[in-house]
Protein backbone atom coordinates (compact mmCIF):
# COMPACT_ATOMS: atom_id res chain seq x y z
CA UNK A 1 0.00 0.00 0.00
CA UNK A 2 1.56 3.27 -1.62
CA UNK A 3 -0.94 5.99 -0.29
CA UNK A 4 -2.02 6.64 3.42
CA UNK A 5 -5.76 4.77 3.91
CA UNK A 6 -7.91 7.12 4.94
CA UNK A 7 -11.15 6.83 6.69
CA UNK A 8 -14.71 8.16 5.51
CA UNK A 9 -15.47 9.55 9.30
CA UNK A 10 -17.97 12.34 9.85
CA UNK A 11 -15.86 15.90 10.71
CA UNK A 12 -15.89 16.76 14.05
CA UNK A 13 -15.12 20.30 15.75
CA UNK A 14 -11.91 20.46 17.11
CA UNK A 15 -10.24 22.78 19.47
CA UNK A 16 -8.24 25.98 18.36
CA UNK A 17 -4.88 24.87 18.29
CA UNK A 18 -1.94 26.41 21.06
CA UNK A 19 1.06 28.85 19.81
CA UNK A 20 3.38 25.95 20.52
CA UNK A 21 1.20 23.90 18.47
CA UNK A 22 1.30 25.42 15.78
CA UNK A 23 5.25 25.99 15.82
CA UNK A 24 5.32 22.14 16.12
CA UNK A 25 3.17 21.51 13.17
CA UNK A 26 4.76 24.36 10.76
CA UNK A 27 8.00 22.48 11.14
CA UNK A 28 6.45 19.45 11.09
CA UNK A 29 4.73 20.49 7.84
CA UNK A 30 8.53 21.79 6.69
CA UNK A 31 10.17 18.78 6.94
CA UNK A 32 7.63 16.74 5.16
CA UNK A 33 8.31 19.42 2.50
CA UNK A 34 11.86 18.26 2.24
CA UNK A 35 11.42 15.10 2.86
CA UNK A 36 9.51 15.00 -0.16
CA UNK A 37 12.55 16.46 -1.97
CA UNK A 38 15.02 15.12 -0.32
CA UNK A 39 14.72 12.26 2.30
CA UNK A 40 18.34 13.47 3.70
CA UNK A 41 17.18 17.40 4.07
CA UNK A 42 14.93 16.64 7.17
CA UNK A 43 18.29 16.32 9.43
CA UNK A 44 19.20 19.92 8.34
CA UNK A 45 15.81 21.51 9.75
CA UNK A 46 16.77 22.44 13.65
CA UNK A 47 14.43 22.47 16.49
CA UNK A 48 12.22 19.56 18.32
CA UNK A 49 11.72 17.41 15.12
CA UNK A 50 15.13 17.81 13.35
CA UNK A 51 14.92 14.22 12.14
CA UNK A 52 12.82 11.24 12.16
CA UNK A 53 14.99 9.70 14.74
CA UNK A 54 15.36 12.93 17.00
CA UNK A 55 14.90 12.70 20.62
CA UNK A 56 11.11 12.77 21.53
CA UNK A 57 9.01 15.03 23.67
CA UNK A 58 5.77 13.56 24.17
CA UNK A 59 3.88 15.96 25.58
CA UNK A 60 3.84 17.70 22.80
CA UNK A 61 3.48 14.97 20.10
CA UNK A 62 0.48 13.39 22.25
CA UNK A 63 -1.64 16.56 21.86
CA UNK A 64 -0.89 16.71 18.18
CA UNK A 65 -1.86 13.16 17.81
CA UNK A 66 -5.06 13.51 20.33
CA UNK A 67 -5.59 16.21 18.03
CA UNK A 68 -4.73 14.39 14.80
CA UNK A 69 -7.45 11.82 16.45
CA UNK A 70 -10.06 14.36 16.75
CA UNK A 71 -9.78 15.83 13.83
CA UNK A 72 -8.82 12.71 11.76
CA UNK A 73 -11.10 13.07 8.57
CA UNK A 74 -9.44 16.87 7.84
CA UNK A 75 -5.78 15.58 8.86
CA UNK A 76 -6.08 12.18 6.39
CA UNK A 77 -7.50 14.32 3.64
CA UNK A 78 -5.20 17.36 3.62
CA UNK A 79 -1.94 16.55 5.98
CA UNK A 80 -1.04 13.05 4.76
CA UNK A 81 2.71 14.15 4.76
CA UNK A 82 2.77 15.24 8.87
CA UNK A 83 0.94 12.02 9.72
CA UNK A 84 3.50 9.75 7.87
CA UNK A 85 6.47 12.03 9.81
CA UNK A 86 4.79 11.43 13.06
CA UNK A 87 4.31 7.89 12.36
CA UNK A 88 7.84 8.01 11.35
CA UNK A 89 8.80 9.14 14.82
CA UNK A 90 6.64 6.16 16.75
CA UNK A 91 2.89 6.35 17.98
CA UNK A 92 2.50 6.80 21.77
CA UNK A 93 1.95 3.39 23.38
CA UNK A 94 -1.49 4.20 24.59
CA UNK A 95 -2.56 6.09 21.63
CA UNK A 96 -1.68 3.11 19.32
CA UNK A 97 -4.87 1.40 19.06
CA UNK A 98 -7.02 4.15 18.24
CA UNK A 99 -4.05 4.81 15.34
CA UNK A 100 -4.10 2.31 14.19
CA UNK A 101 -7.80 1.86 13.49
CA UNK A 102 -8.10 5.25 12.25
CA UNK A 103 -5.01 4.27 9.62
CA UNK A 104 -6.36 1.18 7.92
CA UNK A 105 -10.43 2.40 8.72
CA UNK A 106 -11.19 -0.72 10.58
CA UNK A 107 -13.76 1.23 12.01
CA UNK A 108 -16.15 0.59 8.25
CA UNK A 109 -15.59 -3.24 8.40
CA UNK A 110 -18.52 -5.01 7.63
CA UNK A 111 -17.65 -8.28 8.71
CA UNK A 112 -17.74 -7.06 12.19
CA UNK A 113 -21.22 -7.92 13.46
CA UNK A 114 -20.59 -11.77 12.09
CA UNK A 115 -17.61 -12.53 13.86
CA UNK A 116 -19.05 -14.10 17.24
CA UNK A 117 -20.86 -16.49 14.20
CA UNK A 118 -17.98 -17.13 12.91
CA UNK A 119 -16.10 -18.99 16.06
CA UNK A 120 -18.95 -20.72 16.54
CA UNK A 121 -18.22 -22.18 12.46
CA UNK A 122 -15.45 -25.19 12.23
CA UNK A 123 -12.17 -24.53 10.20
CA UNK A 124 -10.38 -27.55 8.48
CA UNK A 125 -7.40 -25.25 9.92
CA UNK A 126 -7.84 -25.47 13.42
CA UNK A 127 -5.26 -28.42 14.02
CA UNK A 128 -2.60 -26.53 12.05
CA UNK A 129 -3.16 -23.01 14.35
CA UNK A 130 -3.03 -25.14 17.16
CA UNK A 131 0.11 -26.77 16.25
CA UNK A 132 1.85 -23.45 15.21
CA UNK A 133 0.29 -21.51 19.02
CA UNK A 134 2.10 -24.93 20.70
CA UNK A 135 4.92 -24.50 19.19
CA UNK A 136 5.54 -20.68 18.80
CA UNK A 137 2.74 -19.09 22.17
CA UNK A 138 5.52 -20.18 24.45
CA UNK A 139 8.83 -19.49 23.22
CA UNK A 140 8.47 -15.93 21.08
CA UNK A 141 9.07 -12.58 23.15
CA UNK A 142 5.88 -11.28 21.96
CA UNK A 143 3.67 -13.32 23.66
CA UNK A 144 6.59 -13.16 26.74
CA UNK A 145 5.82 -9.68 27.29
CA UNK A 146 2.48 -9.47 27.46
CA UNK A 147 0.32 -11.29 29.60
CA UNK A 148 -2.63 -9.94 28.43
CA UNK A 149 -2.86 -12.28 24.95
CA UNK A 150 -3.97 -15.50 25.65
CA UNK A 151 -3.96 -18.76 23.42
CA UNK A 152 -7.43 -18.67 23.00
CA UNK A 153 -7.75 -15.33 21.71
CA UNK A 154 -5.30 -15.77 19.37
CA UNK A 155 -6.43 -18.52 18.14
CA UNK A 156 -10.11 -17.43 18.02
CA UNK A 157 -8.90 -14.83 15.85
CA UNK A 158 -7.19 -16.59 13.69
CA UNK A 159 -9.74 -19.35 13.36
CA UNK A 160 -12.23 -16.49 12.84
CA UNK A 161 -10.68 -15.35 9.46
CA UNK A 162 -9.90 -18.80 8.11
CA UNK A 163 -13.73 -19.25 8.50
CA UNK A 164 -14.19 -15.93 6.63
CA UNK A 165 -11.61 -16.19 3.78
CA UNK A 166 -11.53 -20.29 2.94
CA UNK A 167 -8.91 -19.77 -0.35
CA UNK A 168 -6.03 -18.36 2.47
CA UNK A 169 -7.31 -19.91 5.10
CA UNK A 170 -4.13 -19.79 7.56
CA UNK A 171 -1.12 -18.78 7.23
CA UNK A 172 2.32 -19.04 9.63
CA UNK A 173 3.06 -15.63 9.74
CA UNK A 174 -0.17 -13.90 10.74
CA UNK A 175 0.14 -15.28 13.70
CA UNK A 176 2.83 -12.65 14.86
CA UNK A 177 0.51 -9.55 13.05
CA UNK A 178 -2.39 -10.96 15.38
CA UNK A 179 -0.65 -11.53 18.55
CA UNK A 180 0.85 -8.22 17.91
CA UNK A 181 -2.81 -6.26 17.18
CA UNK A 182 -4.06 -7.87 20.34
CA UNK A 183 -1.35 -6.65 22.26
CA UNK A 184 -2.83 -2.98 21.86
CA UNK A 185 -6.98 -4.05 21.54
CA UNK A 186 -9.58 -6.34 22.35
CA UNK A 187 -10.13 -9.53 20.71
CA UNK A 188 -12.91 -8.53 17.98
CA UNK A 189 -11.37 -4.80 17.27
CA UNK A 190 -7.61 -6.83 16.50
CA UNK A 191 -9.81 -9.32 13.98
CA UNK A 192 -11.47 -5.96 12.21
CA UNK A 193 -7.92 -4.37 11.66
CA UNK A 194 -6.38 -7.97 10.35
CA UNK A 195 -9.09 -8.23 8.11
CA UNK A 196 -8.32 -4.70 6.75
CA UNK A 197 -4.59 -5.45 6.49
CA UNK A 198 -5.44 -8.79 4.97
CA UNK A 199 -8.02 -6.49 2.16
CA UNK A 200 -5.98 -3.52 1.67
CA UNK A 201 -2.17 -4.03 2.68
CA UNK A 202 -1.30 -6.74 0.19
CA UNK A 203 -1.02 -9.23 3.36
CA UNK A 204 -3.64 -11.73 1.56
CA UNK A 205 -2.21 -11.73 -1.52
CA UNK A 206 1.26 -12.31 0.45
CA UNK A 207 -0.17 -15.02 2.09
CA UNK A 208 -2.13 -17.06 -1.29
CA UNK A 209 -0.87 -20.65 -2.11
CA UNK A 210 0.53 -19.20 -5.19
CA UNK A 211 3.08 -17.37 -3.48
CA UNK A 212 2.89 -14.92 -6.96
CA UNK A 213 2.76 -12.04 -4.47
CA UNK A 214 5.40 -13.03 -2.19
CA UNK A 215 7.95 -13.91 -5.01
CA UNK A 216 7.25 -10.57 -6.55
CA UNK A 217 8.50 -8.52 -3.04
CA UNK A 218 11.46 -10.90 -2.95
CA UNK A 219 12.01 -10.16 -6.86
CA UNK A 220 12.10 -6.24 -6.04
CA UNK A 221 14.03 -6.88 -2.57
CA UNK A 222 16.86 -8.85 -4.93
CA UNK A 223 16.77 -6.37 -7.49
CA UNK A 224 16.99 -3.54 -5.10
CA UNK A 225 20.29 -5.18 -3.28
CA UNK A 226 21.57 -6.04 -6.65
CA UNK A 227 21.61 -2.11 -7.70
CA UNK A 228 22.87 -0.84 -4.09
CA UNK A 229 24.66 -3.10 -2.69
CA UNK A 230 26.49 -4.42 -5.56
CA UNK A 231 29.35 -6.47 -3.96
CA UNK A 232 26.60 -8.15 -1.33
CA UNK A 233 24.84 -9.47 -3.77
CA UNK A 234 27.72 -10.88 -5.97
CA UNK A 235 28.56 -12.81 -2.93
CA UNK A 236 25.03 -14.11 -2.54
CA UNK A 237 25.07 -15.60 -5.89
CA UNK A 238 28.58 -17.07 -5.43
CA UNK A 239 27.64 -19.32 -2.47
CA UNK A 240 24.08 -19.79 -3.73
CA UNK A 241 22.86 -18.14 -0.99
CA UNK A 242 18.76 -17.14 -2.13
CA UNK A 243 17.15 -13.89 -1.08
CA UNK A 244 14.17 -15.78 -0.19
CA UNK A 245 15.99 -17.46 2.29
CA UNK A 246 15.87 -15.01 4.92
CA UNK A 247 13.90 -12.37 3.46
CA UNK A 248 10.21 -14.26 3.36
CA UNK A 249 10.10 -14.47 7.26
CA UNK A 250 10.30 -10.19 6.77
CA UNK A 251 7.28 -9.95 4.63
CA UNK A 252 5.02 -13.14 6.26
CA UNK A 253 5.31 -11.15 9.51
CA UNK A 254 6.71 -7.40 9.17
CA UNK A 255 9.64 -8.09 10.88
CA UNK A 256 7.79 -9.31 14.21
CA UNK A 257 9.61 -12.92 13.82
CA UNK A 258 12.99 -11.49 13.49
CA UNK A 259 13.54 -7.71 14.91
CA UNK A 260 12.87 -6.71 19.07
CA UNK A 261 9.75 -6.22 19.69
CA UNK A 262 9.97 -2.31 20.55
CA UNK A 263 11.67 -2.33 16.94
CA UNK A 264 9.13 -4.42 15.30
CA UNK A 265 6.26 -2.31 16.37
CA UNK A 266 8.05 0.97 15.35
CA UNK A 267 8.08 -0.27 11.95
CA UNK A 268 4.47 -1.64 12.15
CA UNK A 269 3.48 2.15 12.85
CA UNK A 270 4.99 3.03 10.27
CA UNK A 271 3.58 -0.30 7.79
CA UNK A 272 0.02 0.72 8.92
CA UNK A 273 1.13 4.05 7.47
CA UNK A 274 2.73 3.62 4.46
CA UNK A 275 2.14 0.05 3.68
CA UNK A 276 5.49 -2.88 2.54
CA UNK A 277 7.46 -0.09 1.22
CA UNK A 278 8.94 0.33 4.76
CA UNK A 279 10.20 -3.62 5.00
CA UNK A 280 12.03 -2.98 1.87
CA UNK A 281 13.64 -0.15 3.27
CA UNK A 282 14.43 -2.11 6.61
CA UNK A 283 15.67 -5.02 4.66
CA UNK A 284 17.82 -3.31 2.68
CA UNK A 285 19.06 -1.15 5.58
CA UNK A 286 19.87 -4.31 7.77
CA UNK A 287 22.15 -5.68 4.94
CA UNK A 288 23.70 -2.32 4.45
CA UNK A 289 24.64 -2.02 8.08
CA UNK A 290 25.81 -6.08 8.38
CA UNK A 291 27.49 -5.62 4.66
CA UNK A 292 31.00 -6.06 5.55
CA UNK A 293 30.43 -8.86 8.17
CA UNK A 294 28.20 -11.06 5.98
CA UNK A 295 30.65 -10.89 3.35
CA UNK A 296 33.18 -13.11 5.26
CA UNK A 297 31.08 -15.77 6.27
CA UNK A 298 29.62 -18.87 4.45
CA UNK A 299 25.88 -19.95 3.74
CA UNK A 300 25.29 -20.58 7.58
CA UNK A 301 26.82 -17.82 9.14
CA UNK A 302 24.68 -15.08 6.94
CA UNK A 303 21.65 -16.89 8.16
CA UNK A 304 22.60 -17.12 11.53
CA UNK A 305 24.02 -13.61 11.14
CA UNK A 306 20.42 -12.12 9.92
CA UNK A 307 18.66 -14.40 12.60
CA UNK A 308 20.79 -12.08 15.10
CA UNK A 309 19.04 -8.33 15.31
CA UNK A 310 18.92 -8.11 19.06
CA UNK A 311 21.49 -5.52 18.89
CA UNK A 312 18.66 -2.62 17.52
CA UNK A 313 16.88 -3.33 20.59
CA UNK A 314 17.64 -0.32 22.68
CA UNK A 315 17.97 2.22 19.42
CA UNK A 316 15.40 1.60 16.95
CA UNK A 317 15.62 4.90 16.11
CA UNK A 318 18.63 4.03 14.66
CA UNK A 319 17.02 1.59 12.43
CA UNK A 320 14.71 3.86 11.34
CA UNK A 321 16.99 6.61 10.41
CA UNK A 322 18.99 4.45 7.90
CA UNK A 323 15.80 2.83 6.54
CA UNK A 324 15.00 6.31 5.21
CA UNK A 325 18.24 6.42 4.04
CA UNK A 326 18.23 3.41 1.81
CA UNK A 327 16.68 4.50 -1.62
CA UNK A 328 12.91 3.76 -2.25
CA UNK A 329 11.92 4.22 -6.55
CA UNK A 330 8.17 3.60 -6.72
CA UNK A 331 8.41 4.00 -10.44
CA UNK A 332 11.51 1.49 -10.56
CA UNK A 333 9.77 -0.52 -8.13
CA UNK A 334 6.57 -0.83 -10.53
CA UNK A 335 9.06 -2.25 -13.31
CA UNK A 336 10.57 -4.11 -11.12
CA UNK A 337 7.11 -5.81 -10.78
CA UNK A 338 6.59 -6.00 -15.16
CA UNK A 339 9.73 -7.60 -14.87
CA UNK A 340 8.87 -10.20 -12.38
CA UNK A 341 5.40 -10.46 -14.13
CA UNK A 342 7.14 -11.37 -17.36
CA UNK A 343 9.94 -13.90 -15.97
CA UNK A 344 6.62 -15.62 -14.41
CA UNK A 345 4.64 -15.21 -18.00
CA UNK A 346 8.02 -17.09 -19.53
CA UNK A 347 7.77 -19.88 -16.87
CA UNK A 348 4.08 -20.49 -17.05
CA UNK A 349 4.82 -20.86 -20.33
CA UNK A 350 7.61 -23.43 -19.98
CA UNK A 351 5.31 -25.44 -17.23
CA UNK A 352 2.84 -25.50 -19.74
CA UNK A 353 5.36 -26.59 -22.27
CA UNK A 354 6.58 -29.04 -19.69
CA UNK A 355 3.14 -30.39 -18.74
CA UNK A 356 2.27 -30.80 -22.66
CA UNK A 357 5.68 -32.50 -23.02
CA UNK A 358 5.00 -34.81 -19.65
CA UNK A 359 1.61 -35.72 -21.04
CA UNK A 360 3.12 -36.84 -24.27
CA UNK A 361 5.91 -39.06 -22.38
CA UNK A 362 3.28 -40.47 -20.33
CA UNK A 363 1.37 -41.49 -23.53
CA UNK A 364 4.52 -42.94 -24.93
CA UNK A 365 5.36 -44.61 -21.50
CA UNK A 366 2.19 -46.33 -21.74
CA UNK A 367 2.17 -47.06 -25.20
CA UNK A 368 5.79 -48.77 -24.75
CA UNK A 369 4.42 -50.92 -22.05
CA UNK A 370 2.20 -52.36 -24.07
CA UNK A 371 4.53 -52.61 -26.46
CA UNK A 372 6.86 -54.66 -24.12
CA UNK A 373 4.39 -56.68 -23.15
CA UNK A 374 3.61 -57.99 -26.03
CA UNK A 375 6.60 -58.44 -26.78
CA UNK A 376 7.40 -60.04 -23.53
CA UNK A 377 4.83 -62.47 -24.18
CA UNK A 378 6.28 -63.14 -27.71
CA UNK A 379 9.11 -64.09 -25.97
CA UNK A 380 8.13 -66.10 -23.35
CA UNK A 381 6.29 -68.13 -26.06
CA UNK A 382 8.83 -68.18 -28.38
CA UNK A 383 10.97 -69.06 -24.64
CA UNK A 384 8.36 -71.82 -23.82
CA UNK A 385 9.61 -73.60 -27.65
CA UNK A 386 12.80 -73.27 -27.01
CA UNK A 387 12.52 -74.85 -23.82
CA UNK A 388 10.62 -77.66 -24.98
CA UNK A 389 12.75 -78.37 -28.02
CA UNK A 390 15.71 -78.06 -25.68
CA UNK A 391 14.36 -80.32 -23.09
CA UNK A 392 13.75 -82.84 -26.19
CA UNK A 393 17.47 -82.13 -27.50
CA UNK A 394 18.18 -82.99 -23.28
CA UNK A 395 16.24 -85.87 -23.28
CA UNK A 396 17.71 -87.44 -26.98
CA UNK A 397 21.05 -86.12 -25.38
CA UNK A 398 20.81 -88.23 -22.55
CA UNK A 399 19.83 -91.33 -24.27
CA UNK A 400 22.72 -90.92 -26.67
CA UNK A 401 24.70 -90.92 -24.10
CA UNK A 402 23.33 -94.30 -22.76
CA UNK A 403 23.75 -96.08 -25.51
CA UNK A 404 26.88 -94.77 -25.23
CA UNK A 405 27.90 -95.68 -22.10
CA UNK A 406 26.88 -99.01 -22.98
CA UNK A 407 28.98 -99.40 -26.17
CA UNK A 408 31.42 -98.56 -23.84
CA UNK A 409 31.14 -100.88 -21.29
CA UNK A 410 30.99 -103.20 -24.03
CA UNK A 411 33.97 -102.63 -25.48
CA UNK A 412 35.54 -102.60 -21.85
CA UNK A 413 33.99 -105.87 -21.83
CA UNK A 414 36.08 -106.75 -25.20
CA UNK A 415 39.03 -104.92 -24.17
CA UNK A 416 39.01 -107.00 -20.74
CA UNK A 417 39.15 -110.43 -22.80
CA UNK A 418 42.46 -111.83 -24.23
CA UNK A 419 44.11 -110.32 -26.89
CA UNK A 420 44.20 -113.24 -29.65
CA UNK A 421 40.30 -113.24 -29.51
CA UNK A 422 39.88 -109.00 -29.94
CA UNK A 423 41.93 -108.95 -32.42
CA UNK A 424 40.40 -112.56 -34.21
CA UNK A 425 36.87 -110.40 -33.26
CA UNK A 426 38.52 -106.98 -34.67
CA UNK A 427 39.33 -108.87 -38.07
CA UNK A 428 36.11 -110.40 -38.83
CA UNK A 429 33.98 -107.19 -38.04
CA UNK A 430 36.83 -105.18 -40.69
CA UNK A 431 36.43 -107.93 -43.23
CA UNK A 432 32.47 -107.82 -42.85
CA UNK A 433 32.50 -103.65 -43.26
CA UNK A 434 34.84 -104.22 -46.25
CA UNK A 435 31.89 -106.75 -47.78
CA UNK A 436 29.24 -104.84 -47.07
CA UNK A 437 30.88 -101.51 -48.44
CA UNK A 438 32.04 -103.59 -52.08
CA UNK A 439 28.18 -104.37 -51.86
CA UNK A 440 27.40 -101.01 -51.74
CA UNK A 441 29.56 -99.37 -54.42
CA UNK A 442 28.41 -102.02 -57.19
CA UNK A 443 24.66 -101.34 -55.86
CA UNK A 444 25.48 -97.97 -56.79
CA UNK A 445 27.48 -98.60 -59.94
CA UNK A 446 24.39 -100.73 -61.03
CA UNK A 447 21.78 -97.91 -59.94
CA UNK A 448 23.73 -95.06 -62.20
CA UNK A 449 23.89 -97.73 -65.21
CA UNK A 450 20.35 -98.05 -64.57
CA UNK A 451 19.76 -94.43 -64.43
CA UNK A 452 21.45 -93.65 -67.76
CA UNK A 453 19.51 -96.36 -69.49
CA UNK A 454 16.41 -95.24 -68.83
CA UNK A 455 17.77 -91.93 -69.30
CA UNK A 456 18.39 -92.59 -72.88
CA UNK A 457 15.00 -94.55 -73.16
CA UNK A 458 13.17 -91.72 -72.22
CA UNK A 459 14.91 -89.31 -74.78
CA UNK A 460 14.49 -91.47 -77.44
CA UNK A 461 10.48 -91.77 -76.82
CA UNK A 462 10.47 -87.98 -76.83
CA UNK A 463 11.77 -87.68 -80.07
CA UNK A 464 9.94 -89.97 -81.88
CA UNK A 465 6.55 -88.79 -80.28
CA UNK A 466 7.48 -85.00 -81.77
CA UNK A 467 8.20 -86.88 -85.00
CA UNK A 468 4.88 -88.51 -85.40
CA UNK A 469 2.97 -85.54 -84.48
CA UNK A 470 5.01 -83.49 -87.28
CA UNK A 471 4.38 -86.21 -89.56
CA UNK A 472 0.42 -85.81 -88.90
CA UNK A 473 0.72 -82.19 -89.01
CA UNK A 474 2.29 -82.33 -92.11
CA UNK A 475 -0.59 -84.78 -93.94
CA UNK A 476 -2.57 -83.06 -93.09
CA UNK A 477 -1.68 -79.62 -94.13
CA UNK A 478 -0.90 -81.86 -97.53
CA UNK A 479 -4.78 -82.52 -97.52
CA UNK A 480 -5.87 -79.05 -97.45
CA UNK A 481 -3.54 -78.09 -99.76
CA UNK A 482 -5.43 -80.69 -102.78
CA UNK A 483 -8.46 -79.89 -101.49
CA UNK A 484 -7.36 -75.57 -101.49
CA UNK A 485 -5.68 -76.74 -105.00
CA UNK A 486 -8.76 -78.70 -106.34
CA UNK A 487 -11.44 -75.77 -105.64
CA UNK A 488 -8.90 -73.41 -107.09
CA UNK A 489 -9.16 -74.91 -110.28
CA UNK A 490 -13.38 -75.01 -110.28
CA UNK A 491 -13.11 -71.61 -109.90
CA UNK A 492 -10.16 -71.00 -112.68
CA UNK A 493 -12.44 -73.02 -114.95
CA UNK A 494 -15.88 -71.02 -114.08
CA UNK A 495 -13.59 -67.97 -115.31
CA UNK A 496 -12.82 -68.77 -117.94
CA UNK A 497 -16.15 -70.00 -119.40
CA UNK A 498 -18.05 -66.56 -118.23
CA UNK A 499 -15.00 -64.91 -119.94
CA UNK A 500 -15.70 -67.10 -123.12
CA UNK A 501 -19.27 -65.94 -123.14
CA UNK A 502 -18.78 -62.67 -122.07
CA UNK A 503 -16.96 -63.12 -125.63
CA UNK A 504 -20.00 -64.62 -127.71
CA UNK A 505 -22.20 -61.94 -126.16
CA UNK A 506 -19.53 -59.53 -126.95
CA UNK A 507 -19.81 -60.56 -131.13
CA UNK A 508 -23.61 -61.15 -130.57
CA UNK A 509 -24.65 -57.86 -129.43
CA UNK A 510 -21.98 -55.73 -131.44
CA UNK A 511 -24.01 -54.28 -133.39
CA UNK A 512 -26.99 -53.85 -130.68
CA UNK A 513 -27.71 -50.36 -128.71
CA UNK A 514 -25.04 -49.39 -126.97
CA UNK A 515 -27.54 -48.86 -123.73
CA UNK A 516 -28.22 -52.67 -123.51
CA UNK A 517 -24.95 -53.87 -124.27
CA UNK A 518 -23.29 -51.73 -121.73
CA UNK A 519 -25.64 -53.10 -119.31
CA UNK A 520 -24.98 -56.93 -120.04
CA UNK A 521 -21.35 -56.44 -120.49
CA UNK A 522 -21.62 -54.48 -116.68
CA UNK A 523 -23.19 -57.52 -115.07
CA UNK A 524 -20.67 -59.85 -116.49
CA UNK A 525 -17.82 -57.82 -115.45
CA UNK A 526 -19.47 -57.79 -112.12
CA UNK A 527 -19.02 -61.52 -112.09
CA UNK A 528 -15.63 -61.70 -113.07
CA UNK A 529 -14.75 -59.60 -110.20
CA UNK A 530 -16.35 -61.64 -107.69
CA UNK A 531 -14.95 -64.71 -108.60
CA UNK A 532 -11.73 -63.22 -108.76
CA UNK A 533 -12.37 -61.87 -105.27
CA UNK A 534 -13.15 -65.88 -104.06
CA UNK A 535 -9.91 -66.71 -106.19
CA UNK A 536 -7.99 -64.38 -104.29
CA UNK A 537 -9.67 -65.01 -100.83
CA UNK A 538 -8.83 -69.23 -100.83
CA UNK A 539 -5.46 -68.04 -102.18
CA UNK A 540 -4.53 -66.45 -99.01
CA UNK A 541 -6.42 -69.13 -97.27
CA UNK A 542 -3.75 -71.87 -98.58
CA UNK A 543 -0.37 -72.86 -97.20
CA UNK A 544 2.26 -70.56 -97.99
CA UNK A 545 4.05 -72.96 -99.91
CA UNK A 546 1.49 -73.05 -102.29
CA UNK A 547 0.71 -69.77 -102.91
CA UNK A 548 3.45 -68.67 -105.59
CA UNK A 549 2.37 -71.66 -107.94
CA UNK A 550 -1.55 -70.73 -107.63
CA UNK A 551 -0.64 -67.04 -108.38
CA UNK A 552 1.41 -67.41 -111.41
CA UNK A 553 -1.32 -69.55 -112.92
CA UNK A 554 -3.95 -66.86 -112.16
CA UNK A 555 -1.73 -64.04 -113.63
CA UNK A 556 -1.33 -66.30 -117.11
CA UNK A 557 -5.17 -67.37 -117.26
CA UNK A 558 -5.95 -63.75 -116.68
CA UNK A 559 -3.69 -62.64 -119.61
Amino acid sequence: MDSLTVSSLSSTPGSELSTDEMKLLAKLEEQNRLLETDSKSLYSVNGVLRNPTSPKTFSLEENIWENVINEWEDWSKRKVGQIKVLTRRGVPAHLRAMVWQLLCDSGNVSVRPQYSDLLKSSSPSETLIHRDLTRTFPHHQLFHNHQSISKETLFNVLKAYSVLDQEIGYCKGSVFIVGLLLTQMAEEEAFCVFVRLMKDFRMRELYKSSRDELGCCIYQFDSMIKEQLPELHSHFQTQGFQTSVFSSSWFYSIFLSSLPISAAMRIFDIFMCEGLEIVFRVGLAVLDMKQTELIKLDNEGMMKCLQNLESWESNPDLMIEAAYQIKYNGSQMKQFRKDYEAIKAKELEEQEELKGLCSENKHLKHRLAILERRCSEKLVSQLRKELEKTQLNIASSQNALKEMQANTSQLEEISAAPDEHSVLYLRTELISCRLREAEALTELKQLKNHIKDMDEKLQNEIHRNQLKRTEAHVSSQRDHLQELTSHNKDLHSQLQQIRCHFLAVQNKWKGNEDGDAGNLIERLQKQITELQIQIQTFSKCAPSSCQPSTSASLEHKDT
